[in-house]
């Protein structure tokens, strides 16, 4: 068992853990250190990991936390859903255990917790994942009674490679919305296809050329995982002020597979000069789940201009 050292591998990681919001507002938190590990590894060996829990809260307060496992799926469109464990084909879950299942936690008080995956001799090779989960309770005394109330829940994500891995992918649609007045964005979606079997950061450019070859526009695409077997759409919006006619966009993408880019191109059509967008109003934040569901994390608000792919929601 190793460190992975892909360093595509490594920024996904950590932009994967940045987009782990904790599910709840609460007064008392608690953290978990580290809040990702990636390994490789062979069929038939042990993995052992410690993590720390704390309670930064100051005073006297102290917080209950319970553990567990879930498994972790992200949609075409980006939504990230917590299965029961077990739920995916790719799931470590079955192959880890953990001690202690429960603890409690004085103000700025830190313990430990160790999880071991044993790799099955026979693991089919590739990623697999899981997400150990901590949901945190208030404990507040009241007379004759302890009331227990579930405040947030925060994860450790784990990912192992399963020897051997293999990178590959494929742009394989390009989608556009026009827009229906002339301060709309610009849309366009981009189809990414994970061939491999392994999970992969994938991010790019899109580049928007006028009929003399000359790049008047360049939409960035932000690095986001894509995991094994799965399509995922990779968003991106053109603003004005922009004159109407033929341009070309070509799509660059860099995955895992360092030794070459994924290139193509789609022609554009804007039927009208496009002036400066008009930005929509900050969005409300959603409410938050219970803590002790398996529910999906609220979906991010649809821009304006958002794609719909073919036959799906947007």
């Amino acid at each position: 068992m190793r460190w992975f050292s892909n360093w595509n591998v490594v920024k996904w990681l950590l932009v994967f853990v940045l987009n782990l919001c904790t599910l709840a507002r609460a007064q008392s938190t608690i953290g978990v250190d580290p809040a990702t590990r990636l390994f490789t590894a062979t069929p038939g060996q042990s993995i052992t990991q410690e993590l720390s829990l704390y309670n930064p809260t100051p005073g006297t307060k102290k917080v209950r936390v319970v553990a567990y496992l879930t498994d972790m799926n992200i949609s075409e469109v980006g939504e990230t859903t917590y299965p029961a464990a077990g739920t995916l084909k790719e799931s470590l879950s079955p192959w880890t255990t953990f001690s202690p299942a429960e603890m409690e936690l004085g103000a700025q008080e830190t313990k430990q917790i160790r999880y071991t995956i044993q790799i099955p001799a026979g693991a089919t090779p590739g990623t697999h994942w899981a997400m150990l989960m901590f949901e945190g309770q208030d404990l507040e005394s009241t007379p004759g009674k302890k009331i227990a109330a579930f405040k947030l829940r925060v994860a450790h994500s784990i990912f192992v490679n399963v020897q051997p891995t293999k990178y590959s992918g494929e742009i394989t649609g390009i989608f556009d919305t026009l827009p229906k007045k002339d301060t709309d964005f610009y849309s366009m979606a981009v189809q990414y296809s994970n061939k491999g079997n392994a999970a992969t950061g994938v991010q790019g450019r899109i580049e928007v050329r006028d009929l003399t070859g000359e790049v008047v526009a360049t939409m960035p695409i932000p690095l986001t995982i894509s995991l094994p077997g799965r399509d995922l759409l990779l968003t991106a919006r053109w603003a004005g002020p922009v004159p109407k006619g033929q341009y070309t966009a070509l799509v660059i993408l860099q995955d895992s597979d360092r030794s070459r880019n994924l290139v193509s191109d789609h022609v554009i059509q804007l039927p009208f000069d496009l002036k400066e967008a008009v930005m929509p109003p900050p969005a409300s934040p959603p409410a938050s789940p219970p803590a002790n569901s398996a529910a999906p994390a609220p979906a991010a608000p649809t821009p304006p201009g958002a794609i719909t792919p073919p036959g799906g929601k947007p």
